[in-house]
């Protein structure tokens, strides 16, 4: 038999594969650490952000409980002040709603009223435009009212439920104005006990 004799150097395999996994060992140590250190930074500005968010929120809730604390301190007064200024304010409305009713022409209806600490403001249907400037001449020579204010003026629907109107239907109908009126009342005239 012939013996095996090799002269050339044993070439190991294993030293090459090593350095491969160490190469990749760092390179994905180098790709985690970038990864960290973006996510880090991206972190860091976020809490900067919502830093200043809270801060300026801090501040509006503050004001805000200022404003609260204000305004409850403000509001707040004795039983006496309180009947005083209901003293003050209170007026007999029994008269004014029957000179608002008096001056009223033929064909109209008084809808609504309602009062606030000086005035009324009526809500009235007039047939015409016509009654209606007369209604507001009227109001205004009364010895009721300091001032007589026009809101608003609008048609009503001729049809609301939406029916067919033949032409003589259309001819009879005549149509009619809502008008929100806004009253100031003479408290001198009223609280004097006025004409009743």
């Amino acid at each position: 038999m012939i013996p095996d004799i090799n002269l050339l150097p044993k070439i190991e395999k294993g030293t090459t594969s090593l350095k491969l996994a160490f190469i990749l060992v760092g390179i994905l140590s180098i790709l985690t650490l970038g990864l960290l250190a973006i996510t880090y930074f991206s972190a860091k500005g976020e809490i900067a952000s919502a830093v200043q968010e809270r801060d300026s929120l801090l501040l509006t809730r503050d004001a805000l409980n200022a404003e609260v604390a204000s305004s409850q301190t403000g509001s707040q007064g004795s039983l006496e002040e309180s009947v005083a200024f209901v003293e003050r304010v209170s007026y007999s409305v029994s008269p004014i709603i029957m000179e608002t009713r008096n001056l009223l022409p033929t064909d109209t209806y008084l809808r609504s009223y309602s009062f606030s600490e000086t005035g009324v403001q009526v809500t009235i249907d007039f047939e015409t435009l016509n009654a209606i400037s007369t209604y507001v001449r009227q109001l205004e020579k009364s010895p009721y009212f300091d001032d007589v204010q026009v809101g608003t003026i609008q048609n009503f629907e001729f049809n609301p439920t939406g029916e067919e109107v033949n032409e003589t239907q259309q001819f009879t109908e005549v149509p009619r104005y809502s008008v929100r009126i806004y009253l100031v009342i003479n408290q001198l005239h009223v609280a004097a006990g006025g004409e009743e």
